[in-house]
């Protein structure tokens, strides 16, 4: 219909009351050794678009690409419901953790850069562990508070975001909710009214019998 539609094409849009969270960028990774120390040489980190969630995955996936313009076109393929025709690698963030991520990002240093890098390290449960690091520290805070957020979600409700984004109760809360004891002042309030009623008919019935 956009096609074939007269010229100009009138469009309206509409921007829904809501936040939207974007976890992704480029960022420079190293996922094949099984050491948590930052690689010794800048050129032994490999350039990805990292991508944590996003509309083609499930929220505790991270999906890296050889760049933005692959990321695209991995995005148009799934919505087509076609086979991905790039490079894909996969993670899953499903019973992972932060290396050494009470402080923030660490600091590696190197001869030939002018400014030190920011990485953090996520463990896996299965695998090697995986870097991310870049000589940005607002550039690698979109990924790396992406994967926390997963990492939190899990911890509270173990890995269900519906349950959390409907701040639904854990079923600990509810079982002690539904074991509260009646309420004991509600009967009192009601043995008052009952005797009250009692004495006023029997006043009545006696006031009868003096007429």
């Amino acid at each position: 219909l956009i096609k074939e539609g007269p010229r100009p094409l009138p469009l309206q849009f509409y921007q829904p009351d809501t936040t939207v969270v974007v976890a992704e960028g480029e960022h420079m990774v190293k996922y094949d050794t099984k050491t948590t120390a930052a690689p010794k040489s800048a050129k032994e980190w490999k350039p990805k678009y990292v991508v944590v969630g996003g509309i083609i995955a499930q929220p505790w996936v991270i999906n890296m690409y050889r760049s933005k313009a692959e990321y695209d076109i991995a995005v148009i393929e799934t919505q087509a419901r076609q086979p991905v025709s790039v490079k894909v690698k996969r993670f899953d963030l499903q019973m992972a953790k932060l290396e050494n991520d009470w402080q923030g990002p660490q600091i590696c240093k190197y001869k030939n850069k002018l400014h030190p890098w920011k990485y953090f390290v996520v463990i896996p449960a299965n695998g090697n562990p995986i870097k991310i690091s870049s000589p940005n520290h607002t550039q690698l805070k979109p990924v790396h508070e992406g994967i926390r957020r997963v990492l939190l979600s899990q911890q509270r409700g173990g890995g269900d975001d519906k349950a959390l984004s409907n701040n639904d109760p854990s079923p600990t809360i509810r079982i002690q909710q539904r074991q509260q004891p009646p309420r004991l002042q509600d009967h009192s309030q009601r043995s008052e009214h009952s005797s009250e009623g009692g004495s006023s008919r029997r006043n009545r019935s006696r006031g009868f019998e003096a007429f």
